[in-house]
């Protein structure tokens, strides 16, 4: 007889005070994984074409001596409650809340758990807390989340200096600062690869096997070298190998196919992504990035969409919704978006350039050029992102104006990075200019 595996959905983990939602989050998030890493079933979205059997979900709320959170299950469709648990657990038992939510889900599922479902028992409660709250800031995208979250890695390394989430925490930070060039007060930009490649070091000392410092692994060796992905997919591959449903995993992966032009590997990598965290905006943002690259814009629209629904203050969801509504003729959806995004502020302020394209599309190329020559001052000149320098050129080719878009492309090094060249390859905006010597030049002759 054919085994049904059952499609679960964890959704509406809340915080009864606001200051406590990135606890929520982080339980949900560990919940998901745990859920996963037994095997037993499949995790779905709140807009899976086919539903969910079950949906998990709970209230988190502080109590002087630690955590309450209730959790409850329903059988979908119809709502019909199975089980509902009120865990009241001391500050030292919050790593393990959602291994044990986990198993008491599962058992009322009729499912018998193993050691699949365990969470981090062993961690220091404290320590926890403190990678909880850095990794909730570091999905803000913003130099003052990257700050705060430094802080909070670097307060749970002098609280314990051989935690490896401490140290996974401070490369994240430093990986994100390299890739954003968004730059750390008191922190010299030169040093901050070498300070990132240390702290993964450490990190992957203490914790050979654990995946999340694999992934890490594989973003370092992407930033010490962006002309290969060799070391990348290498590390990624094997941080699958020990838990393959790491999903930070399969995301890197699905890039790094796509960057070295193996197509058939990426949508595969893609596709398992999005099984693993289909309500994640993060990913979602990311899947629809990676779709957009590789020009299957359909795709791209889905997952864009549904990154705005799971968060509409996401940067990057917003981003790249506006990005895929500008090229599928939705210029409302588009505007709506890029204008959220601009309000923000932060990240790599994709907002103006993007909203450049849309007011040149409605005709108004005058008020284009005006609003692209402010958003342009407030760009770095001598070291622009790749996201920076791929959104001005597209913005400033939007407007007419060639030599400045080549400018800028010919601003960003090294130009052999395999991001910035899938961004040549994949974006719509330089259609125009393809055949233009100036542009092959930056692909290296490569079509």
């Amino acid at each position: 007889a054919r085994v049904v595996v059952p499609r679960v959905r964890v959704d509406n983990f809340s915080a009864s005070d606001t200051a406590d939602a990135y606890l929520a989050a982080g339980i949900a998030e560990d919940l998901r994984a745990a859920l996963l890493g037994s095997r037993s079933v499949v995790l779905v979205g709140p807009r899976a074409r086919a539903g969910a059997d079950y949906v998990v979900s709970a209230a988190v709320r502080r109590v002087p001596d630690g955590v309450v959170v209730a959790a409850r299950l329903e059988r979908a469709p119809g709502a019909r409650v199975l089980w509902t648990q009120q865990l009241r657990r001391p500050t030292r038992q919050i790593p393990a809340i959602a291994g044990e939510v986990a198993a008491q889900a599962l058992t009322a599922m009729g499912i018998r758990t193993g050691a699949g479902v365990a969470a981090t028992p062993n961690t220091d409660p404290a320590i926890y807390d403190l990678y909880l709250r850095g990794r909730h800031l570091l999905g803000r995208r913003t130099t003052a989340g990257l700050v705060r979250a430094l802080a909070l890695y670097r307060e749970a390394i002098a609280r314990d200096s051989t935690s490896p989430l401490g140290w996974a925490g401070v490369a994240r930070v430093f990986e994100r600062s390299n890739r954003w060039r968004f730059y750390l007060p008191g922190v010299a930009p030169e040093s901050a690869l070498a300070i990132e490649v240390n702290a993964a070091e450490r990190a992957l000392e203490l914790a050979p096997r654990n995946t999340d410092v694999l992934v890490m692994r594989g973003q370092v060796a992407l930033d010490v070298d962006p002309t290969t992905r060799a070391g990348a997919i290498r590390a990624f591959r094997e941080a699958i190998a020990v838990d393959s449903s790491n999903v930070d995993a399969w995301k890197n992966l699905a890039f790094s196919y796509a960057e070295t032009r193996d197509l058939p590997n990426a949508r595969i990598a893609l596709q398992h992504a999005a099984a693993l965290d289909p309500d994640g905006s993060e990913t979602l943002a990311y899947i629809a990035n990676a779709w957009f690259l590789i020009r299957d814009l359909d795709s791209a629209a889905i997952y864009a969409d549904r990154a705005v629904a799971a968060d509409p203050a996401g940067l990057g969801a917003l981003s790249i919704a506006g990005q895929v509504a500008i090229w599928t003729g939705r210029l409302d959806d588009a505007e709506s978006h890029f204008t959220a995004a601009d309000r923000l502020g932060q990240g790599d302020r994709a907002a103006p350039y993007g909203l450049t394209r849309v007011l040149v599309a409605r005709g108004d190329t005058a008020r284009a050029r005006t609003y692209l020559t402010v958003a342009a001052q407030a760009a770095d000149t001598l070291d622009p992102s790749a996201h920076v320098a791929i959104g001005i050129a597209d913005a400033w080719l939007a407007v007419g104006e060639t030599t400045r878009a080549f400018w800028w492309l010919q601003k960003f090094h090294p130009r052999r990075d395999l991001h910035y060249q899938l961004h040549l390859r994949g974006e719509p905006g330089f259609d125009g200019v393809r055949a233009d010597p100036r542009f092959r030049a930056l692909l290296g002759g490569q079509p």
